[in-house]
């Protein structure tokens, strides 16, 4: 009998590529969307579209119910509720009302396997290369509202995992990723850009973000697990895509950090589970774009 996976998120940048590989695993995908369906799903679709859709709204829907219709035996929740986006909760404390959406998305998938797709901004950036023990640190409001779904996460769901990653590039359905795809259209009108040498990420391709969540689905592993990728800075990162993209990297300009501006400035990740857990090696900036460009 098939599996079936509720992806939250399914029309996002990450969310596509996880059901493009969910399906491939043989998964029958539904997917969701807050506010811009994906395009009619069905057969001939590429893969990158769910079997079926559905709308849910973090801050007014019950995702118990969208759980139990498609009868899901996997959630992955990769919806950028995090970035605002507050409705009429009736609580006057944001940040509580929050809190109390992220328990209802838990509560609801407690007796699911379940992946909630977190990020590196759960630190502050002083020191980097984080593994999955180090202690959360959160500099703004978007951290900590990481942190509080990872909380509601851990203390409702028993068959739960949580990822990690720190910066997600190259192409979903199709569409290369907002970062580049703003960056490669300046250098195509003339335009430079500057980007800081000393602020430093662990990159990595959206499809293999989409192929650790896979497995999580599919194992048993519960906790965090990071998403481990060569260190690198923004300018670097910039420069290595720019050039695999076929674009002149000479119009990027190096930058620093500001004294004044507050900003983490190392995010990038290290792991003692991705290996055991996951098992294949994250690719670099370079040839990870240059393998999509060439299938």
């Amino acid at each position: 009998m098939g599996r079936t996976a509720l992806v939250v998120g399914a029309s996002g940048f990450l969310g596509r590529a996880v059901v493009q590989r969910l399906r491939a695993d043989g998964w029958t995908v539904v997917g969701t969307y807050c506010s811009t369906p994906p395009s009619e799903a069905g057969t001939g679709n590429g893969g990158h579209l769910p079997d079926r859709t559905t709308q849910f709204d973090f801050w007014t829907d019950d995702l118990r119910a969208t759980v139990t219709d498609c009868d899901a035996d996997a959630v992955v929740f990769a919806a950028a509720v995090e970035y605002g986006g507050e409705a009429d909760t009736g609580a006057s404390d944001v940040a509580v009302a929050f809190e109390q959406r992220a328990r209802v998305v838990a509560e609801a998938c407690a007796d699911r396997r379940f992946v909630y797709v977190s990020s590196a901004a759960v630190f502050d950036g002083t020191e980097g290369r984080y593994d999955e023990s180090a202690a959360r640190s959160p500099r703004d409001e978007y951290g900590r509202r990481l942190a509080a779904m990872e909380d509601a996460v851990t203390e409702h769901c028993e068959d739960a995992a949580v990822v990690r990653t720190s910066y997600l590039f190259g192409f979903a359905g199709g569409t290369l990723d907002d970062r580049l795809a703003r960056t490669r259209d300046r250098l195509r009108s003339g335009e430079s850009v500057a980007y800081f040498t000393d602020m430093y990420k662990s990159p990595v391709l959206v499809t293999e973000a989409a192929g650790a969540i896979a497995a999580l689905v599919d194992g048993d592993a519960t906790g965090v697990v990071h998403v481990p990728t060569p260190r690198v800075s923004v300018y670097d990162f910039h420069c290595e895509a720019m050039r695999a993209l076929g674009d002149d990297s000479e119009l990027v300009e190096r930058d620093e950090i500001p004294p004044d501006m507050d900003v983490a400035p190392d995010t990038s990740l290290s792991s003692e589970r991705f290996d055991d857990l996951v098992g294949f090696e994250p690719t670099g900036v370079g040839s990870a774009l240059r393998s999509q460009l060439s299938d």
